[in-house]
C-alpha cells in the first residue's frame, strides 16, 4: 500500500506549504545538481519530480530547454506560473512510465523524487531509457532513509531510545537508496555507467517550536503516528535535548546531507530498457 507522501493528491494538499517550508532547503541540493550536470546552452533536459521546479528553473537560466514532468498537478500549476519565459515544458506525467521517446534528453535529474516512488526501480529505468547514449543523469538522494529535518530527528530520538528497535517508514526506495554502495549498484542496474557520488550538505531552517503538539511537521508525522501516547511523549521530549546542538535564537538550523550520483548512459551496447 502507497503511503501519503507516494500520493498525488499529498503533493496537490501541500503544494503551497513545500514552495514556502521546504523548497528553500531542497532547491539547494537542486541547484548542486544542475552544476554537476555540466549544462551547456541549447543541452535537452529532463527534470524528473520536478515538485514546484527549483532544479527546471535553475537548468533553464543555465541555457537548457527543459522539460519538467511530476505527477501532482498542483506542483506542476505552480511550476507553470513561476517559469515566465524560460524554456520550460511544464507536464503532468508519472515518473515510473514516462510518455517521452527514448534515447531523447542530453540530460536527466531527479532530486529526492525518485526514491519515494512505489516502483523505484522502474523510476530509475525510465531514467535510463530517456536519456540518450552519452548523456549524463543526475539523482538526489537523502543520505539517510529517513529524510530530512522533523524526520531525521524524529529517527534519530528514536534509535536513541529505542536503538535495537527498526524503523520501516514503509518508502522502499528511501530504505536502499540512501547508502553510497547500493546507489551505485542500482543506477548500474538501470543501465548507466560510470557512477560517480558526490555529497552535499545543506541548513534547513525550522521554527524553534517544531515540536509543539500543533505543528504540521509532527503531529501526524510518520515516525511517530503509529505510537502509544506515552512513547509519542517519551521521542519528542528526546527530540527537544537533542534540538539544543543546533538552536539559534528562535530558529533551528540542522544540517542535512545527500548523495548526488553523476552516471553516463553507455554509447557502446545496444541498450533498450524493459
Amino acid at each position: 500500500m502507497a503511503q501519503p507522501i507516494q500520493t498525488a493528491a499529498y503533493w496537490d494538499d501541500t503544494a503551497d506549504a513545500y514552495v514556502m517550508g521546504a523548497e528553500p532547503f531542497t532547491g539547494q541540493f537542486c541547484r548542486d545538481a544542475v552544476v554537476l550536470a555540466d549544462i551547456e546552452p541549447g543541452m535537452s533536459l529532463l527534470d524528473i519530480a520536478t515538485g514546484p521546479g527549483a532544479l527546471a528553473l535553475a537548468a533553464a537560466a543555465a541555457g537548457a530547454n527543459v522539460t519538467a514532468v511530476d505527477f501532482s498537478t498542483g506542483m506542476i500549476d505552480r511550476l507553470t506560473v513561476r517559469s515566465g519565459g524560460l524554456a520550460i515544458e511544464a507536464r503532468q506525467m508519472d515518473g515510473q512510465a514516462l510518455d517521452l521517446p527514448s534515447d531523447h534528453f542530453d540530460r536527466v535529474c531527479s532530486v529526492f523524487g525518485v526514491p519515494l516512488f512505489p516502483d523505484w526501480r522502474a523510476g530509475l529505468a525510465e531514467m535510463a531509457r530517456v536519456l540518450r547514449p552519452g548523456g549524463l543523469a543526475v539523482l538526489g538522494v537523502a543520505a539517510n532513509p529517513y529524510g530530512f529535518g522533523p524526520n531525521q530527528l524524529l529517527a534519530q530520538a528514536r534509535l536513541t531510545l529505542w536503538p535495537d528497535v527498526a524503523i520501516d517508514m514503509g518508502i522502499p526506495g528511501m530504505m536502499v537508496l540512501d547508502d553510497g554502495d547500493r546507489l551505485i549498484a542500482a543506477l548500474e542496474a538501470a543501465g548507466l555507467v560510470q557512477v560517480v557520488l558526490h555529497s552535499r550538505t545543506h541548513d534547513i531552517l525550522l521554527p524553534a517550536d517544531i515540536l509543539g503538539s500543533d505543528s504540521a511537521m509532527i503531529g501526524s508525522n510518520p515516525l511517530i503516528a503509529g505510537l502509544s501516547e506515552g512513547d509519542r511523549r517519551a521521542v519528542i521530549a528526546q527530540a527537544e535535548t537533542m534540538l539544543d546542538r543546533w538552536r539559534e535564537e528562535d530558529i533551528i538550523r540542522m544540517p542535512g546531507t545527500a548523495h548526488l550520483a553523476v552516471a553516463t548512459k553507455p554509447t557502446n551496447t545496444g541498450f533498450d530498457a524493459a
